[in-house]
């Protein structure tokens, strides 16, 4: 019997994670880049080193008594260690802040104002509602 050759993977083409940048972005990319690949959470975990530079790439090169059973375990891990580099995250309080401004067109509060929302996970229509109004100019 033949053996079965290993899935060829395409590396992931974003750029090298170095600890300045938004962490989460760059854990979504590189999960949806290996998930269109199919592959299995081995993979997952022996290409990630090859997204990272500078400390991150460091710090996964690490002590060896680190034992990670799971790429979800080492997103986790790395999550962890490298929290500053974690995206604020926003609530419906951000949207208060968003005022229309003497002299702007409707069409351009309309763009600031959705552009903050999408970046509110599970954003109840009605509180976004209140705020879209409240922002308005009389």
């Amino acid at each position: 019997m033949e053996a079965s050759r290993p899935k060829k993977v395409r590396m992931p083409t974003i750029d090298p994670f170095d600890g300045t940048t938004n962490l989460d972005d760059h854990l979504d990319v590189y999960n949806t880049h290996m998930y269109v690949q199919d592959v299995n959470d081995a993979t997952c975990c022996c290409y990630f080193p090859a997204t990272l530079k500078g400390i991150t790439h460091k710090w996964l090169n690490g002590p060896p008594d680190m034992s990670i059973t799971s790429f979800h375990q080492l997103a986790k891990l790395f999550s962890a260690h490298f929290v500053a580099s974690k995206r604020e995250q926003k609530t419906s309080i951000h949207l208060a802040r968003i005022q229309q401004a003497r002299g702007d067109d409707l069409k351009d509060y309309v763009m600031t104002f959705n552009h903050e929302a999408v970046l509110i996970p599970d954003l109840q229509d009605g509180i976004a509602y209140t705020a879209f109004l409240n922002g308005l100019l009389p």
